[in-house]
Order: C-alpha cells, then sequence, then structure tokens
C-alpha cells in the first residue's frame, strides 16, 4: 500500500480526490490532507509519503513554492491544478504527471499506476520535477530543458540545442548540435505546440525548425532553410509567410 498526501486549499477538492481514490486506487492510504504549502511541506518531513497529490494554485505560496523550499524531493508527485495554460506547458515539457481539475478517473487511475511502476523500479521522477522547476524559475531563456521519454529512459536536454524535429509516422526524431538524435513516440504536432513559444516554427508537415538554428534561407516558391547541421529543409508554400514574418522578428531582435 503506497501512503499519500494530498495537498489542496481546498477541503472539498481535497474530498472529492479521497473518493475518486477510493473507487480507483485502493491501494493508496491517504495519511492526512493538508490545506496550505507550508502545511504540506511539514507533513512531508513527518510523514514521509511515497506520493503527493499537489495543488498548485493556492492562497499564499503555490504548489510549486512548496517543492522549491524542500531540501530534496524524494516522492513522486502528481499535480492537480484548473486549466493553466502555462503550467500545462510547463508540465508537459518536464514529462511529470498532472491531472486537469475536474479530475477523471482513468486518468487518475493512469497516473497512480505509472507513479506506482516508477516506485517499484525505484526510476523516481524527481529529476523531471526539478528540470520543472528550474524552468519555471528560468522563465523564456535560453535555460530552458525539455524531458524526452524514450525506450532507453528520459534524456534532459536543453531546448536551444535543439535544431529540428523530424516526424516519422507517430513518431518524432530530434536533432541536436552536434548531430546527435533521439526518437520519441509522441507525434511532431505535440511538440509543436509546446516549442514554439521557444523560437520553433513548422515549415513543412515533416518538419519542426529552430530559428536560432537557421544558416540560410534559399528564395523559391516556397524556399528552403539551411540548418546549421547543414540539413536542407524545404519551406511549405502555405508556411513560407508565417515563417519569413517569425524570421524577421527574431532578425530585428
Amino acid at each position: 500500500m503506497l501512503k499519500a498526501l494530498i495537498v489542496d486549499d481546498e477541503l472539498m477538492g481535497c474530498q472529492a480526490l479521497k473518493k475518486l481514490l477510493e473507487l480507483y486506487a485502493q491501494d493508496i492510504y491517504i495519511m492526512q490532507f493538508c490545506h496550505s504549502a507550508d502545511e504540506g511541506a511539514r507533513a512531508i518531513q513527518v510523514l514521509n509519503p511515497d506520493l503527493v497529490f499537489l495543488d498548485i494554485q493556492m492562497p499564499g505560496k503555490s504548489g510549486f513554492d512548496m517543492l522549491d523550499g524542500l531540501e530534496r524531493i524524494d516522492f513522486e508527485v502528481i499535480f492537480t491544478t484548473g486549466f493553466d495554460h502555462y503550467a500545462v506547458k510547463a508540465f508537459k515539457i518536464g514529462a511529470v504527471d498532472y491531472l486537469l481539475k475536474p479530475i477523471d478517473g482513468d486518468e487518475l487511475e493512469a497516473a497512480i499506476q505509472r507513479a506506482s511502476e516508477r516506485i517499484k523500479t525505484k526510476k523516481s521522477s524527481a529529476q523531471n520535477v526539478e528540470v520543472l522547476l528550474q524552468n519555471l524559475r528560468g522563465g523564456q531563456s535560453e535555460s530552458m530543458q525539455m524531458a524526452l521519454p524514450t525506450q532507453e529512459g528520459i534524456f534532459y536536454v536543453p531546448i536551444r540545442e535543439i535544431v529540428r524535429c523530424e516526424s516519422d509516422a507517430n513518431y518524432t526524431i530530434f536533432h541536436f548540435i552536434g548531430r546527435k538524435k533521439i526518437m520519441v513516440s509522441k507525434n511532431l504536432k505535440e511538440y509543436e505546440e509546446l516549442l514554439s513559444p521557444y523560437g520553433f516554427v513548422r515549415v513543412h508537415n515533416q518538419y519542426l525548425i529552430n530559428l536560432r538554428q537557421v544558416k540560410k534561407y534559399i528564395k523559391g516558391e516556397g524556399g528552403t532553410v539551411v540548418m546549421n547541421d547543414d540539413a536542407q529543409i524545404e519551406v511549405a508554400r502555405r508556411r513560407k509567410e508565417v515563417f519569413l514574418a517569425e524570421l524577421s522578428k527574431l532578425t530585428i531582435r
């Protein structure tokens, strides 16, 4: 049985999650409800939980603030939040588990299964959480990192070192400075949504490129982009206008 804490400032939210856990995860023992970040931090130190369900938006300190204040994170975390576009992108980039309120039972069950598996195999997600916190501290800076889950494990990569992303059916191949490659079992559309705020543009159905890694643009019907790794990427005619507009913004800066 896994020992868990629920950290949420709303009592009704705690009770609703507890009821869902009784239905979908009977091997979870809820040790305590905590209604603030400070109360959660104290309970973690005293009770040493295996798993923490952590609300993000709380009065005073947020769930992120609570984690930032801990000496170490030696438990699994499942974040819970109302829809927050910025937070959800941060969760996906850091490859951490999160649940949107109102919480869906099937999604809760799947998140717990992943957390249980990590606990059993001692493959902690603590580094994923650390990457998330570092990214939140850094905002839109070049220090941003992304967690890429693969069959071999999770790779943590600086976003600035991604040259381009290539679609391969339901997979995405990441090409990096130094010509290293990583294949991830998610489609390119997902990464387009995550990386577009960081200077990435979809120039073709098959390619998403890092504008900061563009070496040269060759004019043509759509044109061709030459990347810093010397790859030549065709620009789709219908994507040319957006690409050139985004490239000019980067040049102006």
